[in-house]
């Protein structure tokens, strides 16, 4: 199965192919001594591509602070490969996006490719700089397999995509079900347009970047992985908390940063993909901040963190009262535990909590106590709602906003 859909595929007619602009610039651009007006000449021989450069080149995708007023002046300021890498984006986006089949989102699939384009050209410019171009491109295209597949096979491949939840889960049933999966046809496709390596690498290897050997290959391709991770975020509707949960684990381990500053490129890249949908007339619906998306998935973060602390732990389901009073609770914001701190019991029923500490703690912030309810252990979320000055220490009150189930976190985790 696998050999005759790999040769349907490199025989197939209909295969969508690059424009005459979009070849001309490729060659131009690839010259030794290419020529910074004669690209500039040749993108102006196709108007609407043409416009699509400068609307791009002046947008606050960009950013580039003044206005650009025709293509050459572009070049001057992009650079020839930024130029060259846009006029690609934009030819093989054009060229694909009125196809369409009944059982494959479409509409899906190209915000998806917004969402995961804005992530690479960010995560490059502060983690790969030099190379945002490339990463860019290569994670618009690195699902363009998918629409290949979709058109080559119709309702059999509409059928397998209607069973995912997620994105992660079609590799798995493409290979079960085809022999083949869409990256691997991503890259028949890049071999077909002769793409340069720096793009047809990381669109067959998006789901497998620890495969690639080069290393400046390596790294385009786990710029482009990860940036399918942080689109996951924006699209997986049923699993935006777990979705979260692993970008910020890729961006601790890939490059040592937080929580925070994690989140904090989650917010440019939710703000710029705005932009860029713009550019490319893809309708991203409702305007998704990720401070938004964040509130939306905090109950489960904290569920996924609760599941994570335990795991780490010895589980003991003992009180976690001690006879004086002393207990633990836990600071959280944005779904992330912070340090334990000892606090006094004061008092508590069946909706707040009244605590002392030598500290106060901010009016709104949130914090989580386990502790015994009917025989039980239960995980409780409380918002802070009152805070008085007594003496040397501080009373604080508590409203009870939820109960959580990490035990229900953690199989779920362990499932995945």
């Amino acid at each position: 199965m696998a050999i005759t859909l790999r040769e349907k595929i490199r025989t197939c007619h209909t295969l969508p192919t690059l424009p005459a602009a979009a070849l001309y610039v490729l060659q131009i651009a690839g010259k030794e001594e290419a020529d910074v007006q004669e690209l500039g000449k040749t993108i102006a021989q196709d108007p609407a591509l043409s416009l699509k450069v400068l609307r791009a080149v002046n947008s606050p995708f960009y950013g580039l602070g003044q206005k650009v007023s025709n293509v050459s002046q572009a070049v001057v300021l992009l650079g020839m490969h930024s130029v060259k890498t846009l006029v690609l984006g934009f030819s093989l986006v054009n060229s694909l996006r009125n196809k369409t089949s009944p059982g494959f989102n479409h509409l899906e699939y190209w915000r998806r490719s917004m969402y995961a384009a804005t992530a690479a050209r960010v995560i490059a410019g502060k983690h790969l700089p030099g190379h945002e171009d490339d990463c860019f491109v290569a994670a618009l295209l690195m699902d363009i397999g998918a629409l290949i597949l979709d058109q080559l096979l119709g309702d059999q491949y509409d059928s397998l995509y209607e069973k995912t939840s997620a994105h992660s889960e079609l590799m798995a049933l493409e290979s079960h079900h085809l022999g083949m999966t869409h990256a691997e046809a991503g890259g028949i496709l890049a071999e077909y347009w002769s793409l340069p390596e720096e793009l047809k690498v990381p669109m067959e290897s998006h789901h497998a970047p620890q495969e690639v050997k080069e290393l400046v290959l390596n790294r385009i391709t786990q710029v482009v992985w990860l940036a399918g991770r942080c689109a996951d975020v924006f699209i997986n509707k049923g699993k935006t908390a777990e979705s979260i949960c692993a970008v910020r684990h890729s961006f601790r381990s890939l490059y040592q940063i937080d929580e925070l500053q994690a989140d904090s490129l989650m917010c440019l890249i939710a703000q710029k993909t705005h932009d860029l949908a713009d550019l490319f007339e893809v309708r991203l619906g409702a305007a998704k901040d990720f401070d938004d998306v964040l509130k939306q998935a905090h109950q489960r973060l904290l569920e996924l963190s609760m599941a994570e602390k335990n795991d780490a732990s010895d589980k003991r389901r003992a009180s976690r009262v001690r006879r004086d009073g002393k207990m633990m609770i836990v600071p959280c914001a944005r779904g992330v535990l912070k340090k334990p701190i000892p606090v006094r019991l004061r008092d508590v029923s069946s909706c707040g909590i009244g605590i002392t500490h030598s500290e106060p703690l901010e009016k709104g912030s949130e914090f989580i106590i386990q502790l015994p309810v009917n025989g039980e252990m239960k995980t409780l979320l409380y918002v802070v709602t009152r805070v008085d000055a007594l003496a040397n220490l501080w009373q604080i009150g508590g409203e009870l906003t939820s109960v959580l189930r990490p035990d229900a976190a953690e199989s779920t985790a362990d499932n995945a």
